[in-house]
């Protein structure tokens, strides 16, 4: 299967697009992000979809580049919750663009 007929990689990276934004955008949830992922991921989506799962920040450094190698998705290996997410009725994308509204502060200016 292609990366673009692939709806657990587009999944994937609307919801890290989703998450790079908002904590470009707002510093207290960039902490969140930073120390507790789940918790960040939980209020982009409204509910963890990966509980058992590790998830790694990288934070880049000025004079860095990280490029990360994504594993292969396997559809056995993830929970059916993320798996109705990626599999139709609702396009993921409104997940990002009309809700669920964010419950935080707004973000603190500079």
């Amino acid at each position: 299967m292609s990366e673009e007929s692939n709806p657990l990689q587009k999944v994937r990276d609307q919801t890290v697009t989703a998450l790079i934004h908002r904590a470009q955008t707002d510093a207290e949830f960039r902490d969140v992000l930073l120390n507790d992922p789940h918790k960040a991921i939980e209020r982009i989506l409204g509910v963890d979809p990966l509980p058992g799962h590790k998830i790694n920040i990288i934070q880049e450094q000025p004079g860095e580049i990280n490029i990360v190698l994504p594993a292969n998705l396997d559809e056995s290996e993830l929970p059916d919750s993320l798996l109705d997410l990626a599999s139709g009725g609702t396009s993921f994308s409104a997940f990002i663009l009309y809700g669920p509204p964010y419950p935080d502060k707004k973000p603190k200016k500079r």
